[in-house]
């Protein structure tokens, strides 16, 4: 989706490097007279954002060390958020495409519920399982138990605070703790080179996922603190998106008149936020950073209605599980490549956003892994 135009490339980098550094010589929140410069915080920000918002290499995966058994079932659990299916369709794809028997299973954001997924799971064990967690692996201490002992390979999507073992009963992890943090880092940078600073801007997310969300929120907190503050923060539940979520946003943005910059944990959290924020005369107040831009992010970007937006191997997390389980299934020892990667990142702006239809696709994705698994 998005193929290496090396001429391109640098032509965007320069025009987002141009309207950066525009947008931010003339922002209230440059901490500071414009004619002083920017500060070191914010150049060394605008290095990271010239970096990721150029269009980024295609990835790389290692060929298998020998040929695949198309006769396995895996177990691919996901949870109800559209993010979720973003990453657990494309791990169905990609192990449909090895020729492996797939069962599905979807859970709501309750401890009871995904604790009755994983029940049904092991009702009928499979020979490998990927899932996106809910809660933290304590929940399901016993159901992990009984796919060790039974030798079942087991990789995670997104963790809830728990990280992966080389000795398992969890092998490996993808979209974890590094991803977060990276993907955090970028999004405050992104405010940051913008001439942002803790004073003005807000970070919102769900308490409640604290455990999936908690490096990423580490990752903003660290490139934030660099200008000298601390930004604000905004719980609102995963489960008013779309209906709640957006009049909580303004409430709060009329009682904070000073924030300029609000960071959403998710871009499925801005359902609706464009629309009220314009409704209630803020559109001109503050800029939108999400992580995780699904189209309608994307769409928003073009239109100027969202500022920016960091992308993370979403869907190539998806095939990045699948070729863990590959290797599992092989006798492979997890390493630094495939155990626990940080990944692939790109920091979408108005000027780089080349479609709004739909989710951004990592580059390489399928045909390197397709590629290295000799499917192709």
């Amino acid at each position: 989706m998005f193929p290496a135009r090396r001429v391109i490339a640098v032509a965007i980098t320069v025009m987002i490097a141009t309207s950066l550094a525009a947008c931010s010589s003339g922002s209230p929140g440059n901490g500071g007279d414009s004619s002083s410069g920017p500060s070191a915080a914010q150049s060394a920000a605008q290095e990271r954002v010239d970096q990721f918002t150029a269009e980024q290499e295609p990835i790389e995966i290692a060929a298998l060390p020998s040929a695949l058994d198309p006769s396995l079932t895996v177990a691919i659990s996901t949870c109800s958020l559209p993010v979720c299916h973003t990453t657990t369709d494309a791990a169905v794809e990609a192990a449909k495409a090895i020729g492996w028997n797939v069962r599905e299973y979807e859970s709501e954001l309750t401890p009871e519920a995904y604790v009755g997924v994983w029940d049904q799971i092991m009702q009928d064990p499979p020979d490998l399982i990927a899932y996106t967690p809910v809660v933290p692996d304590a929940a399901i201490a016993a159901q992990l138990e009984a796919a060790a002992a039974l030798d079942i390979p087991v990789v995670s999507i997104a963790p809830a605070g728990d990280r992966p073992n080389k000795d398992g009963p969890v092998f490996a992890a993808y979209a974890s703790y590094p991803t977060f943090l990276e993907s955090g880092s970028l999004m405050g940078d992104t405010i940051v080179a913008a001439g942002g600073t803790g004073a003005n801007t807000v970070f919102v997310w769900d308490a409640a996922l604290s455990t999936i969300w908690n490096p990423l929120k580490d990752g903003f907190e660290k490139s934030i603190s660099a200008t000298g503050s601390e930004s604000d923060v905004l719980e609102a539940p995963t489960t008013g998106i779309g209906t709640a979520v957006p009049g909580q946003v303004v409430s709060y943005l009329q009682s904070h008149p000073d924030v300029e910059y609000v960071a959403f944990a998710l871009g499925d959290y801005t359902v609706g936020v464009p629309a009220a924020l314009e409704a209630a005369g803020l559109s001109d107040q503050v800029k939108i950073v999400t992580l995780s831009p699904q189209a309608g992010n994307l769409a928003d970007i073009k239109a100027g209605k969202e500022f920016a937006s960091v992308a993370q191997e979403n869907s190539a997390a998806g095939w990045r599980a699948i070729d863990g389980l590959a290797r599992l299934s092989l006798g492979e020892t997890p390493n630094d490549q495939w155990f626990e990667p940080s990944g692939w990142h790109q920091i979408f702006v108005a000027d780089n956003v080349t479609q709004t239809t739909e989710v951004p696709t990592t580059p390489g994705t399928p045909e390197s892994f397709l590629t290295a698994w000799g499917v192709n």
